[in-house]
């Protein structure tokens, strides 16, 4: 839009009534419009590339600020004003205006539950930033015209005779339906959660109370009239030792037939308490039905062991506690990222928006040297992926979407390795990819946020180092 120049014919700014107030309403949604697009950019930004809640927040307040001055200054510049002239007025303008603005919708977004780990395809994101933004809107105008009342604030523009910016009008109806679009999904959000669920709407639709959440595995010792028993719980630090279990069956005699599942039939995860430490391995089973497998855990801590076999047809996954003796350090939960380092120059990048309460799919990608990487078939598939919930280390079931083909996985293309699962609850989760390149086994570890479970919420313990 062309800016318009009247140096020498302007009218003196009221002061107060109804002619106040008018300019007030424009000057805030002239500075509404570069705030929300900086609003709006920042938290997709920061959503997508799963970005901590404290630095999504950040980046959109910077990137508020940034378009906010941005729609002052541009006007000003083309019609022929300094920049050393225009930066003092779009400073004077719209610094406190936007201040008021971020504080009161980034609030918003903290307090409505569940907004700030919304996905890009969850309505209550939108619904919820639409809403903050007309809040924070509504709660700036007295501010700007007690500013301008007093020859502050936007007042400074209108002294340069200069005027431009997005039509009012325009701005003005596109606010009102943000505000009726972003009330009617809260109000939806709390009508469908009234009833101790939760109701969730999503971008594809309206997904009323789900079923119950997934049944997780690795929780208990003992399911489906098998027993997890290893033949110590305590192993030494630093070195390696024999890891012997058995499955035990009816009476406690050992179970001796188990099905190939994943090219192996025995699959034994071992993890450190806080998914700081991860070992797959794939034990031996003797005559007398134990199996064995050489273990060494160079940290001390908490771990748990995760007997992962299929037995007359069905998964199972059993877990027991192990202790390595020493002092211990903790880690605290890493934070959310899209990529991850597998060592030797591997780089892995996560796609996907996963949710509690359906069917997610996960895609993982390789890269090396800046170029893809085409992995080798390992395990089956194109990978191998375990998914444990922080706290109580939840065992995920986690499916391939398809067979490894022969020779390499993967091409300049169609380079990624894709896996379905069901995340049971809300919470924080450990996601371990192993991949193969090069005759060798490579790691990724990630960690994921995953966000409003359309049914029951159940909340997780955090950070536990306790045995279950």
């Amino acid at each position: 839009m062309e800016a318009a120049t009247h140096p020498a014919d302007h009218h003196e700014m009221p002061t107060s009534g109804q002619a106040l107030t008018s300019v007030a309403f424009s000057a805030t949604l002239h500075c509404l419009t570069g705030c929300a697009i900086g609003e709006i950019a920042g938290m997709a930004i920061g959503t997508w590339l799963g970005f901590s809640n404290g630095a999504t927040i950040v980046l959109a307040i910077v990137l508020a600020f940034f378009f906010g001055y941005s729609l002052t200054s541009l006007p000003l510049l083309r019609a022929g004003l300094s920049l050393g002239a225009v930066i003092p007025v779009a400073f004077a303008s719209d610094t406190l205006s936007i201040a008021v603005m971020e504080v009161v919708d980034n609030l918003i977004m903290v307090v409505i539950p569940g907004a700030m780990n919304a996905g890009l395809g969850d309505l209550l994101f939108w619904g919820s930033l639409s809403f903050a933004l007309v809040v924070a809107g509504a709660v700036a105008l007295p501010v700007n015209r007690w500013l301008i009342a007093r020859g502050k604030g936007h007042a400074a523009v209108h002294r340069t005779g200069v005027h431009g910016g997005p039509p009012t009008r325009v701005v003005a109806a596109v606010a009102v339906v943000a505000g009726i679009f972003g009330t009617t999904v809260l109000v939806a959000q709390a009508v469908g959660s009234g009833g101790g669920g939760h109701s969730r709407m999503t971008m594809g639709g309206h997904e009323g109370m789900a079923a119950e959440p997934a049944a997780v595995r690795g929780l208990a010792t003992s399911a489906g009239g098998m027993t997890l028993a290893p033949a110590r719980s305590e192993l030494p630090r630093g070195r390696v030792s024999d890891l012997q279990f058995r499955i035990a069956g009816a009476g406690g005699r050992p179970v001796r037939e188990f099905e190939v599942e994943h090219e192996k039939r025995m699959h034994l995860i071992v993890v450190r308490r806080d998914l700081s430490g991860f070992q797959h391995l794939h034990p031996q089973l003797g005559q007398d039905g134990v199996w064995h497998t050489q273990l060494a855990i160079p940290v001390a801590g908490s771990y748990r062991m995760f007997a992962d076999f299929k037995h007359e047809g069905r998964n199972q996954t059993l877990g027991a506690d192990l202790a390595v003796d020493g002092p211990v350090d903790w880690q605290p939960f890493p934070t959310q990222s899209q990529t991850a380092y597998a060592g030797d120059g591997y780089r892995v990048r996560l796609a996907g928006e996963p949710m509690a309460g359906r069917e997610s799919q996960l895609r993982f990608s390789v890269w090396r040297v800046g170029g893809p990487v085409a992995v080798e078939p390992y395990l089956g598939a194109g990978g191998h992926l375990v998914a444990l919930r922080e706290g109580d280390l939840a065992y995920l079931h986690v499916h391939p979407t398809a067979p490894a083909p022969s020779g390499r996985y993967g091409t300049a293309s169609s380079r990624s390795i894709a896996f379905t699962t069901q995340f049971p609850t809300r919470g924080r989760y450990g996601l371990f990819l192993q991949f193969k390149h090069a005759g060798r086994v490579h790691t990724a570890r990630f960690a994921r946020t995953i966000s409003w479970s359309p049914g029951p919420v159940e909340e997780m313990p955090r950070g536990g180092h306790h045995g279950h």
